[in-house]
């Protein structure tokens, strides 16, 4: 699995599981704010995406106004 497929796979199933989002409402143009995660939600989030996938992921980098696609894109980055 290449790693942008490991972010997908990683963002898609911390949102599912931990929070309860479904899978159909997971698209890269939805912002975080949509999908009603509060300012705790997204720290949590961080937090779990980085020990999902080893790099480090900011609290800035999964804010409100966030979308999916961008907050997959972060952790690519960091590994390029």
């Amino acid at each position: 699995m290449s790693p942008a497929q490991t972010a997908v796979t990683a963002v898609t199933a911390v949102l599912t599981q931990k929070f309860e989002v479904s899978p159909e409402s997971i698209r890269p143009e939805v912002t975080l704010e949509s999908l009603d995660l509060d300012s705790l939600a997204l720290a949590e989030l961080a937090l779990a995406l980085q020990e999902e996938l080893g790099v480090p992921v900011e609290e800035d980098e999964a804010a409100r106004h966030s979308t999916v696609g961008e907050l997959v894109a972060a952790p690519n980055a960091k590994r390029a």
